[in-house]
């Protein structure tokens, strides 16, 4: 897609950012989640 290098490629930038923090903050609830109900 060489399109994709336009100038809205900051909004796409911080669209993918705001998806690895996302994905991120899922894994990191569920981790969480799996030591607080399999730890004890």
């Amino acid at each position: 897609m060489p399109a994709a290098m336009t100038p809205p490629k900051k909004t796409n930038n911080l669209r993918t950012a705001l998806i690895l923090l996302s994905i991120a903050a899922v894994f990191f609830a569920g981790v969480i989640t799996n030591r607080w109900l399999f730890g004890q």
